[in-house]
C-alpha cells in the first residue's frame, strides 16, 4: 500500500474515534457510571460488551472515556508542540548569549524521563485530569524546543529573511508570516507523535491510578478489570475493549506519521528518486 492509502486509512480511524467522543451521549445507550444491570454480565444485545462487576454497561464506558483519553493526548501534545514552536522560533532567531544559556540547560534537562518525573509529581500533588495534561504538556515541550530551533535558526540567516529585515519588516512579523510556516512541516509532525506518545503516557498513568479513580477513561477500565481479576477469571469483555481502543488509536497515529514522513523528510523523496 501506498503512504497516501495510509494517510487516509489513518484519517478514517481518527474520524471515528473523534466522532465517537463528540456524540458519545447519543451513541451510548447508558450513562458511564450508571448501573444498569447484574455484575459481570457477558455481552448480549441490552449490554453489547457486558457489564463489570458493578454492573455498569462497559460499551457506554468505553464510549464516555473516549473524551477524556483523547482530550488529554491532543491537548496535552497541542501545549506541548505550541510552547516548543514558540520558544524555538525565538531562540533560533535572536540566537546570541540566550539561546546559548537555554540550550545548555536543556542539555541538562532532556535526560530526564517524563514519565517516572509525572509518576513523581502527581504522586505528592494529586492533580487531576487538566492539572496533568498541562504539566505533561510544559515538560514534554522540553524536547520539542531544540527540534524546531535546529531549522528555524537555518531559516533565520537565509536571503529571503534578510530581505524582510531590510525592507523594515519587525522581528514578530518574520517569525509569524515567514518563519512559523516554512516549519510548518516540522511542526506538524511533531504533533503527530506528541499526540500518540502523550495518549498511551496519560493511559499508562490512569492504569496506575495517579489521578481521580472516579474520572472514567481507557486507562482506569483497564485498571479496574485487571485489578478485580478479569484475566484470571476469562472475562475478556471487560478487558479487551478498552485494550484495542488504545492499539487502535496508536496505530491510526502511528500510520499518520508514516505517511507523513515523505512529505516532512526531504531523505525520503530524495532516496525513492
Amino acid at each position: 500500500m501506498t503512504r497516501n492509502a495510509f494517510l487516509w486509512i489513518s484519517v478514517a480511524i481518527l474520524a471515528l474515534y473523534f466522532t465517537v467522543a463528540l456524540l458519545a451521549p447519543f451513541i451510548a445507550p447508558y450513562g458511564a457510571t450508571e448501573i444498569v444491570g447484574a455484575p459481570l454480565q457477558p455481552p448480549d444485545r441490552g449490554h453489547l460488551f457486558g457489564t463489570n462487576d458493578v454492573g455498569q454497561d462497559i460499551f457506554s464506558q468505553l464510549v464516555y472515556g473516549s473524551r477524556v483519553t483523547l482530550i488529554f493526548g491532543f491537548c496535552s501534545a497541542l501545549l506541548s508542540v505550541s510552547i516548543s514552536t514558540c520558544a524555538g522560533i525565538v531562540l533560533g532567531y535572536y540566537g546570541g548569549n540566550i539561546d546559548e544559556v537555554v540550550c545548555r540547560i536543556l542539555d541538562i534537562l532532556m535526560p530526564i524521563p517524563i514519565f517516572p518525573l509525572l509518576i513523581v509529581l502527581t504522586t505528592f500533588f494529586n492533580p487531576g485530569v487538566v492539572q496533568v495534561s498541562i504539566l505533561m504538556g510544559v515538560l514534554g515541550s522540553i524536547h520539542g524546543i531544540r527540534l524546531i530551533r535546529a531549522p528555524a535558526l537555518s531559516l533565520a540567516e537565509t536571503p529571503f529573511i534578510e530581505g524582510a529585515r531590510s525592507i523594515g519588516a519587525t522581528d514578530l512579523r518574520i517569525m509569524s508570516r515567514h518563519i512559523l510556516p516554512n516549519l510548518m512541516p516540522v511542526v506538524t509532525a511533531k504533533f503527530v507523535s506528541s499526540s500518540q506518545h502523550y495518549l498511551v503516557m496519560g493511559v499508562g498513568l490512569s492504569f496506575i491510578g495517579l489521578w481521580d479513580t472516579m474520572t472514567v477513561d481507557w486507562g482506569s477500565m483497564i485498571q479496574n478489570a485487571y485489578s478485580s481479576g478479569a484475566l484470571s477469571l476469562g472475562l475478556w469483555w471487560w478487558i479487551l475493549p478498552p485494550g484495542i481502543a488504545v492499539v487502535g488509536i496508536s496505530l491510526a497515529l502511528a500510520l499518520a506519521g508514516y505517511s507523513l514522513e515523505e512529505s516532512f523528510n526531504p531523505r525520503t523523496e530524495v532516496n525513492r528518486i
